[in-house]
């Protein structure tokens, strides 16, 4: 199964759309639509490909996982990208309003006469031209939540794949165990919850990002702990070490941001929870979500993730500053007991 992975990374319409990624996730008012082109130009070939790997290796397979991925974060990232800056609005705004640098004596001339002879302007035009604005906005807000809405089911349906192939066979429903492409998919779930997450917290549904970045947790623990006991007693420490203790901070990080963004006073609730969806379809009730956290207990929760997160950078910290030592100790020619 892993042959289908290494050949889809390997493409060059792969490779390219996450250039294309890369190049659009920057910042700054300047390169604003290029950078939207570049977003939308990687929706396409993500979409392109999610539907080829579908047909050729199975829309179960790691291979059509890794582009339901892929094509859902492409498509939120261009909706994040789409929304103008702070101020951005305000500098065009500004720019409009600017008079044109240079204009000859009769152009100024005719706009003289113009002013002098100036009529108060239609309502009725002003009114138009603002109706149409709305409804452009409109328009793009509706389109903004129909490409989070299809994000969201294209990350569903990735964790669901990754998830079944994580998982052992114990119904025989796997043709052959495969270890490599079970560790894969446990690499690969906690990307796909951190940005679940990411989309909720956008939206401002920020229990059911807590939801999600809880979720990803133990894999991140799971992981940076497999790393330390893999690694040798005499091994050095790797880039992969540092990456994976980066990424377990940074997700103690999110759980603790998204704790202190929801309402005070109010417990923290996920309201998109899988479990009581099935229950209210049999149950035909609709309830409000499962609680997470009571309302009186969020700071201290954050505050517990928030220490979690600090502890673990300062151990990555001094881990990075003995490895530098380390370095400095070998290239001077001397020899010292391995970190």
């Amino acid at each position: 199964m892993m042959d289908g992975i290494i050949k889809i990374t390997s493409d060059a319409r792969f490779r390219l759309a996450r250039s294309l990624m890369t190049s659009g996730g920057g910042g700054g008012t300047t390169n604003n639509n290029n950078s939207s082109d570049s977003l939308e130009g990687a929706i396409d070939i993500f979409a392109s490909l999610l539907e080829e790997t579908r047909t050729t290796c199975g829309e179960t397979s790691l291979t059509a996982a890794l582009c339901y991925y892929e094509y859902g974060n492409a498509l939120f990232r261009a909706v994040v990208r789409r929304k103008p800056l702070d101020g951005e609005d305000e500098k065009r705004e500004e720019e409009d309003r600017k008079p044109a640098a240079k204009s000859s004596a009769s152009a100024a001339r005719k706009r003289s006469l113009d002013d002098d002879n100036a009529k108060e302007p239609d309502p009725a035009v002003s009114n138009k031209k603002a109706r149409m604005d709305n409804n452009n906005d409109d328009d793009e807000d509706d389109n903004d939540k129909d490409d989070i809405d299809l994000a969201l089911d294209m990350l569903s349906t990735s964790f669901s794949i990754f998830d079944w192939h994580s998982t052992d066979d114990d119904d025989n429903t796997k043709t052959e165990p495969d270890q490599e492409g079970k560790q894969y998919s446990l690499s690969q779930i906690p990307r796909v919850l951190s940005t679940i997450g990411d989309i909720h917290s956008y939206c401002g549904k920020y229990g059911d990002a807590v939801d999600a970045y809880c979720r990803a947790l133990p894999y991140r623990e799971n992981a940076a702990e497999e790393r330390q006991q893999a690694k040798g007693k005499g091994e050095s420490l790797s880039v992969d070490d540092l990456k994976g203790q980066r990424l377990l901070v940074e997700t103690y990080a999110l759980v603790a941001e998204a704790l202190l963004a929801c309402k005070e006073g109010e417990d923290v609730v996920c309201v998109n929870d899988e479990e009581n969806e099935e229950d209210d379809k049999k149950s035909g009730k609709n309830t409000e979500g499962k609680v997470l956290v009571a309302a009186k207990d969020r700071i201290d929760f954050a505050k517990s993730h928030y220490d979690t997160a600090r502890e673990k950078l300062q151990d990555i910290g001094t881990c990075f500053c003995l490895a530098i030592l380390a370095a400095c100790f070998i290239v001077n020619g001397n020899s010292i007991p391995h970190i």
